[in-house]
């Protein structure tokens, strides 16, 4: 299993575990996870370090409004309301219909990098004996994946956060009924962001729609 998103060589080890550690630390995570590569059986993944590198490009200004290459949401109908208790099936497709870009096909989220010496990998082993499960990453991934994000007007925090590896999802249902208590009557700004990693990095975008999705919590 990699550990953080740092290259662990023996001589700089307690180093390198001190420096992982905090950085993994330093941001909180997205509300979900889907899917997650440590519960992933093959296929599409996304992880808490590319939810990092999302939060980053937030930071340094780079996220790109693009009407095209941003992700279009199908369902449920911008404007609509939300309840508060039963969370909606959330669909969107990777770019708007308009958009003329060609899209890679067949591209896979992968968990190993190639090239791995042998004795990197022997490392990791040994350490994920002595680093406890809460500090344990994934490695490096390559492919799409979506920052899900609702805001409230004058908060900085989101109201409710995922990171997605796939174009349809539900959010669970005990998390969207904390995450929406105590809002009924408010509007939320709806953004999904999309990149294209490659070993870990923003290789493409982030991509975001000019103007965001609005919806009204229920009653």
């Amino acid at each position: 299993m990699k550990i953080g998103a740092c290259f662990l060589h023996p001589l700089l080890l307690a180093l390198a575990v001190s420096a992982c550690g905090s950085k993994a630390s330093s941001i909180a995570g997205a509300d979900e996870y889907i899917v997650n590569c440590e519960g992933a059986d093959g296929g599409a993944i996304t992880s808490d370090e590319n939810y990092v590198k999302f939060i980053e490009a937030d930071s340094a200004g780079t996220v790109k409004p693009d009407a095209c290459q941003s992700p279009s949401l199908s369902a449920p109908a911008p404007g609509s309301k939300l309840d508060p208790v039963q969370p909606p099936l959330f669909t969107f497709s990777a770019v708007h219909s308009t958009c003329a870009l060609h899209r890679e096909r067949g591209v896979r989220f992968s968990c190993l990098e190639p090239g791995q010496p042998a004795w990197s990998r022997s490392l990791e082993s040994v350490l994920a004996l002595v680093i406890k499960p809460a500090e344990a990453h994934c490695a490096a991934i390559t492919g799409e994946n979506y920052f899900f994000r609702f805001m409230h007007a004058g908060e900085t925090n989101a109201v409710y956060s995922a990171m997605l590896s796939q174009v349809s999802f539900t959010p669970d249902a005990a998390v969207w009924k904390k995450a929406m208590a105590g809002r009924q009557g408010q509007t939320l700004t709806l953004t999904i962001e999309r990149a294209i990693f490659f070993r870990g990095d923003i290789n493409q975008g982030p991509y975001v729609q000019p103007v965001p999705y609005s919806f009204v919590v229920g009653p």
